[in-house]
């Protein structure tokens, strides 16, 4: 397949529109990053594989744009090197900004902001030795890993598990070029605990009170939420996640089926 053919429909158009708006993003950007990994002109929706798309000079063209804006080198990374750069960011992380960045993300349907605030608060205990545990498929990283996990970041906030050395050196080494300019974020998070523990509340019913404060789908609100479980803010009953590594749970399961289609620890919610 060749680039050209990838999201040419107006329904396509629309929607990267849209993600680009909501997470602050030139839309050429965003359109020419999708078409490495997306299609939306199908009537089902479509991932695209490295191996579907030809390598031909616009292929190379969008690659350069894209990587330009990222700041990326024309080099592979090692498993080493990405462990050093994320434990580094995890040791001097500027906490208040990303703290704030959280908040306007969670009322904009901002998918890059909640990714980030996610990934640090999942990892936040880490070590050296506890990051070498995290998913690695013994390849290098290229440019082309960077932009497919680059997607999911924006597409859906690398909603699922996150435990992968790729995805976390994206959320928090690969500086998106954000538009966003000074804002007053709200802190909305205390009226809604204030709200949950009023009843028992199943995860569903997590997702209906979260509307009252937060736009975007199901599944926006549910990375939101675990986000929140991550840091702490929603504690989940008989679990302290500021003495755990969260990864090292991950293969923890609720007794409750459709409770394992989210992360550790929510998924324990109504254990």
């Amino acid at each position: 397949m060749n680039i050209l053919e990838v999201n040419t429909s107006e329904k396509a158009k629309s929607a990267i529109k849209k993600l680009a708006k909501n997470n602050n993003l030139d839309y050429e950007f965003v359109y020419f990053l999708f078409s490495f990994s997306w299609n939306y002109d199908n009537q089902y929706f479509k991932q695209i594989k490295a191996t579907d798309l030809e390598i031909d000079d616009e292929y190379l063209r969008r690659k350069k744009i894209i990587c330009d804006k990222l700041n990326l080198q024309d080099n592979a990374l090692d498993k080493n090197y990405l462990i050093e750069k994320v434990y580094d960011n995890l040791t001097k992380r500027d906490t208040e900004t990303l703290w704030r960045n959280f908040l306007y993300g969670s009322t904009n349907s901002h998918n890059g902001y909640i990714s980030e605030y996610a990934s640090y608060h999942y990892l936040a205990n880490a070590t050296k030795e506890n990051l070498a545990t995290l998913f690695w498929n013994g390849d290098n990283l290229t440019e082309e890993r960077i932009i497919r996990s680059m997607f999911f970041k924006l597409y859906n906030g690398s909603w699922g598990p996150r435990n992968s050395l790729t995805g976390s050196y994206v959320d928090l080494i690969v500086k998106l070029p954000y538009t966003t300019k000074e804002f007053v974020a709200k802190d909305w998070t205390e009226d809604f605990i204030k709200d949950i523990r009023k009843n028992k509340l199943t995860l569903k019913d997590l997702i209906k009170t979260l509307r009252q404060y937060c736009k975007g789908d199901k599944t926006f609100l549910q990375i939101v939420l675990e986000a929140l479980s991550y840091s702490g803010i929603l504690k989940v009953p008989n679990i302290d996640v500021k003495n755990i590594f969260l990864p090292d749970y991950r293969e923890i399961k609720s007794k409750h089926f459709y409770s394992n289609e989210w992360t550790y620890p929510l998924r324990l919610w109504n254990e």
